[in-house]
């Protein structure tokens, strides 16, 4: 009979065991999950950041070229002879960063980036010269910047960064023409 008392403690101590087990086996689990959703944010961001920072190299140095050739922009002019081994590089940059992009972006983010360095390689025809007009440069140039805005949308989308839409981009409004220094 002694046992049959003990029976319904026996079972409350086992019932609580197993509970205590699955409770502590959940929250082991949520907590790994984000772990490795954390790191991976992290992993994301960085593929992010540097493949943006390699189109945006690449679409500056197009932009240097152009301004050689003659066309509506504040950039530098660059010697094509100089330029053309670094443009080159540049776009084998993009490229590898671009991998892992693919990797690890949602399709939403994977199209916005493909849109994007598809726009910059349209301004490389330009740097090239193998496109020409101020017109046509002014639209290209707004469909990069347009396509850039979109990619880093998606992008914060990807990475959880639910603080609205980005302000509309645009070319530097500078002064025209540039003021001259008054030393000589």
């Amino acid at each position: 009979m002694g046992f049959l008392q003990q029976l319904p403690t026996l079972v409350g101590v086992i019932v609580g065991a197993l509970g205590s087990y699955l409770v502590t086996s959940a929250n082991d689990r949520v907590r790994w999950r984000r772990e490795q959703e954390a790191r991976w944010d992290d992993r994301r961001a960085q593929a992010f950041a540097e493949y943006s920072y390699s189109v945006k190299s690449h679409y500056e140095l197009c932009k240097r070229l152009a301004a050689h050739r003659g066309l509506g922009t504040w950039s530098e002019p660059l010697d094509p002879e100089q330029a053309m081994e670094e443009l080159a590089r540049s776009a084998s940059e993009r490229a590898a960063k671009w991998e892992l992009v693919l990797l690890l972006g949602s399709p939403k983010t994977v199209e916005a980036a493909r849109t994007w360095h598809r726009k910059v390689w349209q301004m490389e025809l330009f740097a090239r010269g193998l496109r020409d007009g101020n017109s046509e440069w002014k639209i290209a140039d707004m469909d990069v910047i347009s396509a850039r805005t979109r990619f880093y949308e998606a992008a914060r989308h990807d990475l959880g960064i639910g603080s609205g839409h980005l302000p509309d981009g645009g070319p530097w409004e500078a002064p025209k023409p540039w003021p001259e220094s008054s030393e000589g």
